[in-house]
């Protein structure tokens, strides 16, 4: 008789028995290979950054830990990954972090529209007491964060006109995130939106399920939106991180000199990754001359943030009113 067990019995009897050591003198070193996965492609600033975390990690711990990376949705969705994580059947991944709203509703703070003015205000938030705390807050849900990467500032894009104001958006059949927040942003501007799996958005814009679709402009170049969508408005609507996440048992079976190397080469990453993209913001705009690209005016884009008063509302009564606050002083 074969007996199939759980997929969390298997990673917890391979860590015991050390199915990978390797001898060094009288102790015993593991091997671990950690398994990533995430949803962009494999010329993704994201993707590199995980490239970039295996060389660190393996020359910091002569081989012992590697990545082994599962780009494009491979290994699902980027919700399917964040239950992947908390079930340990992926042991690494970074997705959005409005998806991660539905998994901890404090996250839905990073959402409000126009809340972020500049890098320098995210970073103050993000790298300090706030967003440590926002990560450590998902322990409870059975995920270990372990920092932010950028995937940047959101744009929106369209396949029928420019677009300078909400009027201009009226009615347009719009893919957003899986998160309440955005898709209440959009419906008060008069859009129609639906969420939709990233992995299936291409297909989706070429066929003409949806007209329009926001993100970040290096990530609309690398899935190549630009082959089927012909407008981009730099909105800045809306900053969207990359929260970094493992899975707590493999975290909590690192020693605690490796978890310092873990740390550290995370802390490498992230400076990298950023650089990387906000260089890929830039060269995504010169990579695209055919596509119509508008910079608003403040007026015009106090014009879409003036809509935005239900949805504050909204995010206050999910999350309260103190992180909101904080927030708002740490960037002002």
């Amino acid at each position: 008789m074969i007996i199939k067990l759980p997929n969390r019995f298997l990673r917890s009897a391979a860590l015991a028995a050390g199915l990978c050591a390797v001898f060094t003198g009288p102790a015993v070193a593991q091997n671990l290979v950690l398994k990533a996965g995430h949803a962009a492609s494999t010329s993704n600033t994201g993707h590199k950054a995980f490239e970039f975390l295996g060389q660190e990690l393996a020359e910091k711990t002569d081989g012992r830990i590697v990545v082994e990376i599962f780009p494009s949705s491979q290994l699902g969705s980027e919700r399917e990954l964040v239950e992947s994580i908390q079930l340990g059947n992926v042991d690494m991944t970074f997705v959005s972090s409005a998806v991660l709203g539905s998994f901890n509703p404090q996250f839905f703070a990073l959402d409000i529209p126009f809340m972020f003015k500049d890098r320098d205000g995210v970073y103050r938030v993000l790298d300090g007491e706030i967003g440590q705390d926002l990560l450590s807050s998902l322990e409870q849900v059975g995920i270990k964060g372990l920092g932010y990467w950028e995937n940047g500032f959101r744009q929106l894009t369209n396949n029928k006109q420019e677009i300078r104001s909400p009027e201009d958006l009226e009615g347009m059949r719009m893919r957003t995130m899986e998160n309440a927040v955005h898709i209440e942003a959009w419906r008060e501007v008069g859009a129609n939106p639906a969420p939709l799996a990233f992995g299936e958005l291409f297909t989706a814009l070429q066929q003409g399920t949806f007209d329009a679709q926001e993100g970040p402009i290096n990530l609309f170049y690398d899935m190549r939106f630009h082959e089927v969508q012909d407008y981009i408005s730099l909105t800045n609507h809306v900053y969207s991180p990359w929260p970094v996440l493992i899975n707590p048992d493999v975290y909590s079976s690192l020693s605690d000199e490796d978890k310092v190397i873990l740390e550290e080469a995370i802390t490498n990453t992230t400076e990298y990754q950023r650089d990387l993209a906000r260089k890929a913001d830039e060269a995504a705009i010169s990579a695209m001359p055919d596509i119509t690209i508008t910079e608003l005016t403040p007026e015009e884009i106090e014009a879409f943030a003036s809509y935005m008063g239900p949805v504050y509302e909204m995010v206050e009564e999910r999350v309260g009113k103190e992180i909101i606050d904080a927030i708002l002083a740490e960037v002002n």
